[in-house]
């Protein structure tokens, strides 16, 4: 059996850059040749638990599908990206007990910041009231406190925060 490929976890607050940073590791890893997965927690969502909902339990819930995904994957050698708020520590310390060659990867943006991206439209759903459930505005989001990567996305560009993610899998040997 081949080796376990990496799981490259991505948190932080909606609108922070997970998605973006993700979709530039993905392409980073597919032009080396390597398996990829890119796990969207909005798309994986949408596809398999649609009714999920936004509540502390369907969050538990939510990650705990996305970290059971990843390890199945994994054990095959492909390299697994999930972009997902997970906005517990308990949550992704779940994700790394399960998942050999666990990369933390924090998308760390200030909330005004969010706000004012907001490519979604949810912050704007938050201020006209349709919407309370948004980690670190409404409900908690716990910032890890041993990521292996931290990415300032306010400050720095998506192919750079990219290439430190990249550098830090070559670094862990993981690629």
């Amino acid at each position: 059996m081949s080796k376990h490929g990496a799981v490259i976890w991505f948190t932080g607050v909606p609108a922070s850059g997970k998605s973006t940073v993700a979709s530039e590791v993905e392409d980073k890893l597919r032009s080396r040749g390597l398996p990829v997965e890119n796990l969207d927690a909005d798309e994986v969502r949408a596809n398999l638990s649609p009714n999920l909902g936004y509540t502390a339990e369907a969050r538990d819930e939510n990650t705990k599908r996305l970290a059971w995904m990843a390890q199945m994957l994994s054990q095959y050698g492909v390299n697994v990206i999930v972009a997902a708020v997970s906005p517990l520590r308990s949550h992704r310390d779940r994700a790394r007990q399960w998942c050999p060659n666990f990369v933390e990867v924090f998308v760390d943006c200030p909330i005004e910041v969010c706000q004012e991206r907001d490519p979604k439209g949810l912050y704007a759903r938050a201020d006209r009231g349709e919407v309370k459930d948004i980690a670190g505005l409404h409900m908690p989001y716990e910032s890890p406190n041993g990521a292996e990567v931290h990415l300032r996305t306010d400050q720095t560009d998506a192919q750079t925060c990219a290439q430190m993610v990249m550098d830090k899998l070559v670094e862990l040997t993981y690629i």
